[in-house]
């Protein structure tokens, strides 16, 4: 190792077990993808206690990584998360985690902290600073014509991604269109004032989201640490938590 060289410290947001809500836990590809980046992968808690602390748990990263998993309630992130006149089913919420990743997003935020927002974790960005979401893209938008949930296997690609070339996420990635996997329901609906959107599917559906204020605040709607093919986006989320 190169003297003077410091791994940075990654904090990973966990979710409840579905079977078992006493249980808490990480997908081990996300943990893969922050080390195979250089950086030291750790898992955070959630949770009322937790959010209580957030800033003094995200003053002891060096960066957030927001994960993927169940719907954001209706109640979290101000009550005002979801477009008006949708009323589709959502599921596996957890307020806990709610709470908590609404606290830590903002640390981060204040903090001037490097952080990355995977599918939910993306939505997480949106409605934490006043975005709103579709409850289900087909409720509000039927001429949406790609299957946005893919079964098994998740590191096989399901449709295309368009990047907008003035982001900074073309700049990483080196290109402007992307194979990508699809596993979400949900999706940005409006964009938060202080975001923009920077990617599409071919139905106009969006893909990922940029603060421009900030040095890496993205979030992606696909699961890059399960196709493996963007190792150049965590690279670069390692080297600004550096």
């Amino acid at each position: 190792m190169v003297e003077g060289y410091r791994r940075p410290l990654i904090g990973i947001c966990s979710r409840p077990g579905e079977q078992d809500p006493e249980l808490s836990y990480i997908n081990s590809r996300y943990a893969k993808a922050v080390q195979d980046a250089g950086g030291i992968p750790v898992a955070l808690p959630y949770g009322f206690e937790a959010a209580a602390i957030a800033s003094e748990i995200v003053d002891r990263i060096d960066g957030l990584l927001l994960t993927g998993g169940g719907d954001v309630s209706e109640e979290g992130f101000g009550g005002n998360n979801y477009a008006k006149g949708c009323v589709a089913r959502i599921s596996f919420m957890s307020a806990e985690r709610d709470v908590f990743e609404y606290a830590a997003v903002r640390a981060a935020w204040e903090a001037n902290k490097a952080c990355l927002g995977i599918c939910r974790g993306m939505q997480v960005m949106n409605v934490s600073f006043g975005g709103t979401l579709l409850r289900d893209i087909a409720e509000s938008h039927p001429d949406h014509t790609i299957n946005h949930w893919q079964e098994k296997p998740w590191n096989v690609p399901s449709h295309t991604v368009r990047i907008e070339p003035a982001s900074w996420l073309a700049q990483i990635l080196g290109g402007l269109e992307f194979e990508v996997n699809s596993m979400h329901h949900q999706a940005i609906a409006e964009p938060s004032p202080s975001g923009r959107i920077v990617a599409w599917a071919p139905d106009g559906t969006p893909e990922a989201l940029e603060f421009d204020m900030k040095h890496f605040f993205i979030g992606v709607q696909w699961h890059p640490e399960q196709t493996g093919n963007m190792p150049q986006l965590f690279d670069a989320f390692v080297d600004a938590a550096r």
